[in-house]
Parts: structure tokens; C-alpha cells; sequence
């Protein structure tokens, strides 16, 4: 059978025949370097294991064929290979040495400044590389002095520990009363000689807070939960007045009490949103501020119409502009122009650039359609608010109103007649007001506590479940009666209510701002921040903590240990 391909050509190109040349050129060099010994060192001698090595490539240069390793001849060929073959772990540098043309390693006659840890042997980078990788893992648990103040809302705190906690749910009369009287009168019941100062009265009383409505057959804290069949409330309009009525009084009673310094903060928990009223002095701030979150482009809009100025601290750096009326008043805040409408921005850069002059009469000028403006204004329109509402329902939308602005804001509150929710199991029920300390329409009210033994790992561990609204104070008055009545280790975990972890965020922000206006002489009334607050119902020691201007003593955290041995905290 005659094949249709034609023989190759014997004649060769320049190009190819250089290249033959160059390829045997190469294969003599590396033939010769491979039958060459191999040179040893002044230092040390040649060991049995290089004698092994079997460097001989010419085989495979000259173009022999190999043998075939599974064959039936070459069986105890094989074995006796694998008999003279060293093992890997003391051979496997010394193939590397031999191959770089180097001396072996021998540790017993190098020199002695030589340190075997800073050779880069296969061993010594994998010794170095899991060393590093461990230390990298290890998590350093730090240790303070101090409890840090988390001013996000809780609606749960688990404690346990290794010992039973000086608590049981039945409690005697006079602890109960002694609890009960000692927190209405804000008494401190170490110092108190008529009150029962047991570990039980104690625990007792830090469970307590003030909450405006109280309906029984309702849970009004947390809001905004899964939408239920309406109540008769919504339907009975007699009801739903009533109860507004009973709400703007105790809402009026609690803000005045803030602004008089005997009340430190509270809570005002709507559906769709949580407010925060703190007394001036707390955080080193001068005067009282509110923080709102979540909020929406309609409600910050409804809050400009209604002249309540306000900063979003925790929105980035890069969205952060001035607003003309700030400048014109000389303040040094960012406030929430980045978000505004088209027309209020057409005027800011009307006023920044001073030239009245329409913008579309200036482009029609220019030969543009009537309708091609209108598409851009709109289409600037649909930018503007997109950009608005991106920061909507999210922490970044936190807004902060201090002073006056605090002030004015209360104002829209208490006449706002949309904050009771219009569907759902709490329809025509007002916002959730609490606090700390008594106010007019206040509801004493208890969190709910529970005891339990829990084992894990073969060690048995005794809990403690309370479930509520926990307060910012509530934590600290927990621990200092726990630390004070045991002796062993506890930790804490909490649950805390997500939309409020903004709170503790901003007031970070709010601390460093002020702890930069420390040398500003204006400043001096800092110092009576504590001396003012004394009558607000916090003991000594917690008003110092809390009114300290320090950011580090602000923080959201998720769980805090107690270490009893040197008396510190860890989260």
C-alpha cells in the first residue's frame, strides 16, 4: 500500500541546523557536568549517603530506552534499590545540596557561629512555618479594670458559673421589700442600715426599670415584630385617645425630669424606629442630645421641614458636607445635606456660587430641547433620592440631635400623630417609654428571671436567664453586686436588639469629639458633669463612669467575663 505523504526533505534550513547545533552543544555541557565528581569541601567528607546518589543521566541524554519498572526481571532489582535508598527525611536535604552543586550538610563539624535554625533546610522552613501559624492563632485575651458601657438596648442576659449565684426565685418579704424600696428611692443598700443588704435584696433590686404603657395582655418591648390580627384597640377610637392622652403626659414628665438632671437617659421604642434621650453631662457632652434609629429619607425630610437640625456621625467620611445654614451660624458639624432634595441643592450651589441665573435657561440658551431638561432633572431627581434612601434602615442613618435640636425634636415626637402603628397586634398602642427612674404614668416593672443547671463537657455549670428590656445601668448594677457577692469567675452573654447598636457607636464618635475639646476653655463645665448629675438615681462611682468623656470606655460587646482572681473584665 503506497502512502500519499511525501518523504521529508533532506535539506535543511540555516535556522534549523543552528539549532541542532546549540541542542548538542547543550547536551555535551550538561553530559560532562554530570560525569564530572563531585567536589568536597575542606570541612567535611564525603558520606556514605552521597555515594548513594545516582547523578547519572547520560541514559537518558544518549537516548536509551527505560526500563520497564513493573516487569518481572527487574523485581529484585527494584528490592534491592529500595533496600540502598536512605530515607527521605535525612536524605531529602542532602539531594538538595548535591543538586545545587553545594556540600553536603554536616551539623557536627561546621563551625560554631553558624546557627542551624537560620539554614533554609525543608525541615527548619516547615518547624518555622507551623511555629508561625500557631502564634498567629493564639488569641491574647485583654484584661481591664473597668466595664465598658454599651448603650445599645438588651432584650436577654445569660449568666453563668462554675458556683451556685446568691439567688433564688423565692424571696423573702423583707428582701423583696428592701429590693423594691431601694430602687424606687434609688438607695444605695450597702450603705443603708433600715434595708435588707442580702445578695438577694441586691440582685432584686438591679432587676427593676420604668416602662409607660404597661398593657398585660400585650409585649410592647421589643416593637416591630411579626404582624399579628389587630386589637379592639385599633377599632375603638375612645381607647386610642386615651391612651395618647396618658402617653404625651408621661413622655412630657420624663423629658422635663432629663432636663432638670434628676433622670440620666431613657428610651422612646417605636415600630419602626428607637430614640435615645441622654442628660447633658453624660459623656462629657455639654449639653442633652437624642439619637434616632433607624430613620428613613421621609422622616429626615419631615425633621428639616420642621427645622430640626441634626449630624449623622456615623455615616463615612466622604459623605460628610457642610451645610450652608452651618456656616452661616459658624457650627463645625456635617449635617444632612449630602442627601437632600434637587431643589435644596440647586440652592446651595446657587448661594455657593452666587449667581442667580437658572441653570435651564442657561442650557436652553445653549440649543437644548425643553425636553431633553425635563429628562435630565429627572433623571437628576431619580440620583438625588436614590442616594438618599441608600442609607435607609441601616445603622449609617443614625441621626443626632443635641441641644435646642434635642428639644425640638421632643416637640415632633410628642405631636407627631403617626407613631402609633396603624396594623398589627399593637395598632393605636404609643411608643414604649423606658427608663431608669420614675416618672409620671410610670409602671414599675420586673425582669423576668429564671434559674438553670446546665452540663456541658462533665462540669456542671449553674445559669441564671433574665429577659426584658436591660438597661445600660442595669448591667453595671448587676455586676457590682455579683463581684461583691462571689467569689468565683462569671460570665455574661446578651441578646441585644440590633437597630439600637447604633447607639453605642455614635456615642463613641460623640465621646471623641469631646475628649478633642479637653484644652478648649470654654470647657470648664465638664467638671461639674458629676455634681450635677447626683440626684439622677446612679450611684457615685457609676456617675463617674458614665460621664467620663474617655471613647475607650465606650463599646458594643456581645458577652463580658469577670475574672475574680485580679478583679478585671474581659470581652
Amino acid at each position: 500500500m503506497t502512502s500519499n505523504m511525501t518523504p521529508p526533505s533532506p535539506w535543511k534550513t540555516p535556522n534549523e541546523v543552528m539549532q541542532l547545533h546549540k541542542l548538542k552543544k547543550r547536551m555535551k555541557a550538561l553530559q560532562q557536568r554530570m560525569k564530572a565528581p563531585l567536589p568536597v569541601s575542606s570541612t567535611c567528607e564525603e558520606t556514605p549517603s552521597q555515594s548513594n546518589v545516582d547523578l547519572d543521566f547520560s541514559r537518558i541524554l544518549n537516548g536509551d530506552k527505560r526500563k520497564n519498572p513493573f516487569s518481572k526481571n527487574n523485581t529484585e532489582q527494584s528490592k534491592k534499590i529500595k533496600l540502598d535508598v536512605p530515607p527521605p527525611e535525612e536524605s531529602s536535604d542532602k539531594t538538595l545540596f548535591t543538586l545545587l552543586n553545594l556540600p553536603a550538610k554536616v551539623p557536627e563539624k561546621r563551625e560554631p557561629d553558624v546557627d542551624e535554625e537560620k539554614l533554609s533546610t525543608f525541615s527548619n522552613l516547615l518547624q518555622k512555618y507551623t511555629a508561625d501559624h500557631t502564634v498567629e492563632t493564639q488569641v491574647v485575651e485583654k484584661k481591664y479594670k473597668y466595664l465598658t458601657i454599651d448603650w445599645a438596648l438588651k432584650t436577654k442576659l445569660r449568666l453563668m458559673s462554675p458556683t451556685p449565684f446568691p439567688w433564688t426565685v423565692k424571696l423573702k418579704a423583707s428582701e423583696e421589700a428592701s429590693g423594691i424600696t431601694g430602687f424606687v428611692r434609688c438607695i444605695d443598700t450597702t450603705s443603708s442600715s433600715t434595708l435588707d443588704t442580702s445578695p438577694r435584696a441586691r440582685f432584686h433590686q438591679t432587676c427593676m426599670y420604668w416602662q409607660h404603657p404597661h398593657l398585660p395582655w400585650l409585649s410592647l418591648y421589643p416593637r416591630g415584630g411579626k404582624l399579628a390580627a389587630a386589637s379592639f384597640i385599633a377599632t375603638n377610637e375612645e381607647v386610642k385617645q386615651a391612651l395618647l392622652r396618658e402617653w404625651t403626659e408621661s413622655f412630657r414628665s420624663l423629658f422635663q425630669l432629663l432636663r432638670a438632671l434628676h433622670c440620666p437617659y431613657f428610651y422612646v421604642c417605636a415600630n419602626t424606629f428607637t430614640c435615645l434621650f441622654r442628660a447633658a453631662g453624660l459623656g462629657g457632652a455639654p449639653d442633652m442630645c437624642a439619637l434616632v434609629v433607624p430613620t428613613t429619607r421621609g422622616l429626615r425630610h419631615t425633621l428639616r421641614q420642621e427645622d430640626v437640625e441634626f449630624t449623622m456621625p456615623l455615616r463615612p467620611d466622604y459623605k460628610k458636607k457642610l451645610n450652608t445654614s452651618d456656616e452661616e451660624r459658624g457650627k463645625n458639624s456635617s449635617f444632612d445635606s449630602c442627601y437632600d432634595t434637587m431643589d435644596d441643592c440647586k440652592d446651595q450651589e446657587k448661594n455657593c456660587s452666587g449667581d442667580e441665573e437658572d441653570p435651564d435657561h442657561f442650557l436652553s440658551q445653549l440649543g437644548l430641547e425643553t425636553e431633553t431638561l425635563r429628562k435630565i432633572n429627572n433623571a437628576q431627581a431619580r440620583l438625588a433620592a436614590g442616594a438618599e434612601g441608600a442609607a435607609d434602615g441601616a445603622a449609617q442613618s443614625l441621626v443626632l440631635a443635641r441641644g435646642a435640636d434635642a428639644q425640638a425634636l421632643f416637640n415632633f415626637l410628642l405631636n407627631c400623630k403617626s407613631l402609633a402603628a396603624a396594623g398589627g397586634a399593637a395598632a393605636g398602642v404609643p411608643p414604649t417609654l423606658l427608663a431608669p427612674t420614675a416618672f409620671h404614668g410610670g409602671t414599675l416593672q420586673s425582669l423576668k428571671v429564671r434559674e438553670n443547671v446546665i452540663h456541658s463537657d462533665s462540669k456542671k455549670y449553674y445559669s441564671i436567664e433574665l429577659k426584658g428590656p436591660i438597661l445600660p445601668t442595669t448591667i453595671h448594677s448587676l455586676f457590682n453586686v455579683l463581684k461583691t457577692s462571689t467569689s468565683a469567675q462569671f460570665s455574661a452573654t446578651f441578646a441585644q436588639h440590633q437597630p439600637t447598636l447604633a447607639f453605642s457607636w455614635a456615642a463613641n464618635s460623640i465621646a471623641e469629639d469631646e475628649s478633642s475639646k479637653e484644652n478648649d476653655p470654654n470647657q470648664f463645665t465638664k467638671a461639674f458633669n458629676k455634681e450635677n448629675l447626683s440626684d439622677c438615681g446612679i450611684s457615685e462611682e457609676m456617675l463617674q463612669h458614665f460621664c467620663s468623656p474617655d471613647p475607650s470606655l465606650v463599646k458594643s460587646v456581645e458577652s463580658i467575663k469577670y475574672n475574680s482572681e485580679d478583679d478585671t473584665y474581659s470581652w
